[in-house]
């Protein structure tokens, strides 16, 4: 037990030094050389250099010609990736207060984490009658039109790569089960804007939804309008162009220039 804890505290202490590279890293302009990351950490050279190589392989920074590190690929997605989700809310909000408004239906904002759709606001209808959903549920891709619309937004072959690794499982008995007709109800949402799930998570239930796109075009959320099937089924298609222009406009104003 006492080499365990050991290797358990040498590891933890190199983590923490790595990170607050890391830190020193991000918050220097220019960059930073070994030289001033080892004076404001209180580390030694030799540590410092050998932090730096384990963090320039595996992804989180890099050295520039001028000898000085900076900030790679993986910490830059995650920052990015983040800012994207604190703008989103705010941005999204007064669109999809509109659209909930336009067709009294509930209307949901989620975002996706590995073959799951997480609800991260819900914006409720005045009907007596409406979806019944929390912030923070999670819901399986493969049978809502959040997550149908998300995969529809994918470039063709990551699309179809990540429709053929979804379990197809019978959540009711709308659900499609069958990969290839999976497949091409993907490529049909990809075509007219919007997904749709009629019945196929929730019995008496019909769903719409868009992507929305940041400024490199790729999706990093979804948004819906959900409803009971005995009022959404008449209008789907309007209600589907509708969710399809509040996702574009919300992509426009983080910077999707083809949305714009």
């Amino acid at each position: 037990m006492p080499a365990n804890n050991e290797g358990q505290r040498g590891t933890t202490r190199t983590l923490l030094r790595g990170l607050t590279l890391l830190e020193m890293i991000s918050e220097a302009r220019e960059g930073a050389t070994v030289t001033e990351l080892a004076a404001g950490s209180d580390l030694d050279k030799g540590t410092v250099s050998r932090l730096l190589s384990t963090l320039r392989d595996a992804g989180w920074a890099y050295q520039s010609e001028d000898r000085r590190y900076r900030l790679a690929g993986k910490a830059l997605a995650l920052s990015h990736d983040y800012t994207n989700r604190v703008d989103l809310r705010a941005l999204a909000m007064p669109l999809l207060s509109e659209l909930r408004d336009e067709w009294n239906e509930t209307v949901h904002l989620g975002v996706i984490e590995g073959n799951e759709v997480v609800y991260v606001e819900r914006l409720a209808p005045t009907a007596s009658v409406q979806v019944v959903s929390i912030v923070g549920q999670r819901m399986p891709i493969a049978s809502t039109a959040m997550g149908r619309a998300f995969l529809s937004a994918l470039p063709a072959e990551e699309r179809e790569r990540r429709a053929k690794e979804q379990e197809l499982v019978a959540r009711t008995e709308r659900s499609i089960t069958d990969p290839a007709d999976f497949l091409a109800e993907v490529i049909t949402s990809a075509e007219r804007g919007y997904a749709v799930d009629r019945e196929e998570n929730d019995v008496e239930t019909t769903c719409v939804g868009s992507a929305v796109t940041d400024v490199s075009g790729r999706p990093i959320a979804t948004i819906s309008v959900s409803g009971p099937s005995y009022r959404m089924n008449p209008q789907v298609e309007k209600v589907g162009h509708s969710c399809a222009e509040a996702a574009a406009s919300i992509s426009a104003a983080l910077g999707d220039a083809s949305k714009q």
